[in-house]
């Protein structure tokens, strides 16, 4: 059988100055994907009030991800990174032409938007690993780490502006114009991937008896995990937390304008307060290091979460600052647990066997949040339903987000207390022998994040 393997070659010459004009070019666009995908929700919001079909869109532009990133992360080993990027972007931009043209000309209903949520999502599948993929080829070894750090500030700040920028102009443009902006943003983010140097790997065909199928390095993975005492409940209260938590992110539109009367510039203002939440975290992680027993960031960081999530819910009428720093409070216990969890997968896992554990653990955490997103809507519709048989549709709506929002914090809340004193989860460290390669990076973050987005947290 031949197959395409990596040859060892003496030296990759990187380039830092390269990297970081091509990552200047990326956070303009996805400032643009943000901006678009703020008005596109809130339009549906708007639009609909549906808690069916708003979850309905998260979903259709989520899923295409969770399925696809694992077969494109195949190609983009093989493919050329740089086109794939330009070609991507381009076509993203492409649709979102098309679509603009559509609300220009009143022909956009809500199935042909569900299918170009989907189409991005596909986009999307490509476009993370494509990234990840350069950094470790244009950056040196020695600034990975400092890299990695600066490209999650400034994700942050982009997230955190992004709605702000989104709703005001929502509040003065029609929809189709604020489209034109992911084409400029691409314009923008193509110049310098036009003129930047890509290192290349250079790949050559071997002859090899070993026939390694994807469904074999699957159940290594599965075995592993299974195996390594605590692991398995550790990835466990993270898949719970994709799923408990993900009512908030998806229904967080429909609780702002039915349940609070609130506005896109309200919407824009809460999310706000979550991202600053996780710049601080994130900046008292960095400097503080965390919990010297990971397990306990983990589990202090997740039940951060659900409290502000539960905070948040119990907010008197248009109290958005109330709501705010529920939201503050989520944000600040993800990198927490996110990071901690990181080290202890980080410190665990053979490194020859990384990638297969690593993406197995991505499937497994993730794979809830879909399930998440749809039963959202479908039990909140049917909450609705059984109540307007007594009160008026407006206060049904607004107190079946409610409903579920608390059904969801205190179910994921009991999940977690279980996760950490009826399983092994609290014992994972135990025996650990620390990774002594201190610039083995891993680039997943536990807590939801697929392609970063201003109203989705997920964890891997």
């Amino acid at each position: 059988m031949m197959l395409e393997t990596e040859t060892k070659q003496p030296k990759i010459q990187s380039n830092m100055k390269g990297f970081m004009f091509f990552w200047s070019g990326q956070l303009v666009s996805i400032l643009g994907s943000t901006i678009i995908q703020f008005v596109l929700t809130w339009w549906i919001t708007i639009e609909t009030s549906s808690p069916l079909l708003l979850s309905l869109a998260m979903f259709v532009g989520f899923i295409p991800t969770i399925i696809l990133t694992p077969i494109a992360g195949v190609f983009v080993d093989r493919w050329n990174r740089k086109a794939l990027i330009g070609t991507v972007d381009f076509l993203q931009a492409a649709v979102t032409v098309v679509l603009l043209f559509l609300f220009r000309y009143d022909f956009v209903t809500i199935p042909i938007l569900l299918i170009f949520l989907a189409v991005r999502g596909v986009f999307q599948a490509f476009h993370q690993p494509s990234l990840m993929a350069l950094i470790p080829i244009m950056v040196p070894r020695k600034h990975l780490g400092r890299v990695n750090s600066i490209a999650f500030f400034f994700n942050s700040i982009i997230f955190l502006i992004g709605p702000i920028i989104a709703a005001f102009l929502y509040k003065f443009l029609a929809v189709y114009h604020i489209l034109w902006i992911d084409a400029a943003t691409f314009s923008i983010a193509v110049i310098p991937l036009i003129f930047i140097k890509i290192p290349k790997i250079i790949k050559e065909k071997v002859e090899t008896k070993e026939k390694k199928k994807f469904f074999a390095d699957l159940k290594v993975g599965f075995a592993f995990i299974k195996e390594k005492k605590g692991l398995l409940p550790l990835l466990g209260a993270f898949t719970g937390g994709n799923f408990f938590m993900m009512p908030l992110f998806t229904l967080l539109n429909l609780f702002i304008y039915s349940t609070h009367a609130g506005t896109e510039t309200n919407l824009a203002f809460v999310l706000a307060f979550n991202q600053a939440g996780v710049i601080v975290g994130s900046i008292l992680f960095i400097i503080w290091k965390g919990f010297k027993k990971k397990a306990l960031g983990v589990i202090i960081g997740l039940l951060c979460m659900y409290s502000g999530f539960m905070f948040l819910t119990f907010a008197p009428s248009q109290w958005f600052w109330f709501i705010g720093i529920g939201f503050m409070i989520i944000g600040f216990g993800l990198p927490m647990a996110n990071i901690s969890s990181q080290t202890i997968w980080q410190s665990v896992v053979p490194k020859e066997k990384l990638g297969r554990i690593m993406s197995v653990r991505m499937a497994i955490a993730q794979f809830t949040a879909p399930l998440g997103m749809i039963l959202s809507g479908v039990i909140t519709d049917a909450i609705a339903r059984r109540l307007a048989k007594n009160v008026a549709q407006d206060v049904a709506d607004a107190l079946s987000i409610k409903y579920i929002f608390i059904g969801a914090t205190v179910l994921g809340i009991v999940f977690l207390a279980i996760s950490w004193l009826f399983t092994s989860m609290r014992h994972v460290e135990q025996g650990i022998i620390p990774i002594e390669d201190d610039a083995l990076k891993l680039e997943t973050d536990d807590l939801f994040d697929v392609e970063p987005s201003t109203k989705l947290t997920t964890v891997d």
